[in-house]
């Protein structure tokens, strides 16, 4: 059979010879195969890279300016690929793990608020409590029936006194 050159192939491909796409293939899967093996040198890696690249050529044959070779594109391809490749291998942290690690360090951190929270006096020990369990100035003050003002007094000495607290602990 007499030789074809890539603009014939590609217009008996889109004319639906699809069995032509065999040459292009052959023609250019050494090539392919070695500009890649020099970027990845794992042998499984670079034949699934050269695969896919060669199924993305094909999926866009009916793109292709005839006019033009198809070689360049075929590369383009293929560093695309070996960009998404790259992009996979990056080392990754999954989520389950960050959010077991930021629990392990926020249930540390609550029990370190909360040993200093005992050490508070009678009064501010309960406001800062309450505070934390997520009750209202106003709803604490109905509790423990004290004014408003002297709650809020009372809680601002507290976070204050744990502040302290915290930072002689660091220092």
């Amino acid at each position: 059979m007499k030789s074809l050159s890539d603009k014939e192939i590609i217009i008996k491909i889109k004319k639906g010879e699809i069995d032509y796409f065999t040459y292009i293939v052959k023609k250019y899967t050494r090539q392919i195969y070695n500009f890649t093996f020099k970027k990845i040198k794992n042998r499984e890696d670079v034949e699934d890279i050269v695969q896919i690249s060669f199924l993305q050529l094909y999926k866009s044959v009916g793109r292709l300016d005839l006019e033009k070779p198809v070689l360049p594109y075929l590369f383009q391809i293929v560093r695309n690929e070996m960009k998404m490749f790259w992009r996979r291998q990056k080392a990754t942290v999954s989520l389950d793990e960050k959010i077991a690690t930021d629990e392990k360090e926020e249930n540390l951190e609550k029990e370190i608020v909360e040993k200093q929270i005992e050490k508070l006096p009678k009064e501010q020990k309960k406001a800062v409590k309450l505070v934390s369990q997520g009750y209202s100035y106003k709803e604490i003050a109905k509790f423990l029936n004290k004014p408003l003002n002297t709650i809020r007094t009372i809680i601002r000495r507290g976070r204050l006194k744990l502040i302290k607290s915290k930072k002689n602990e660091t220092a």
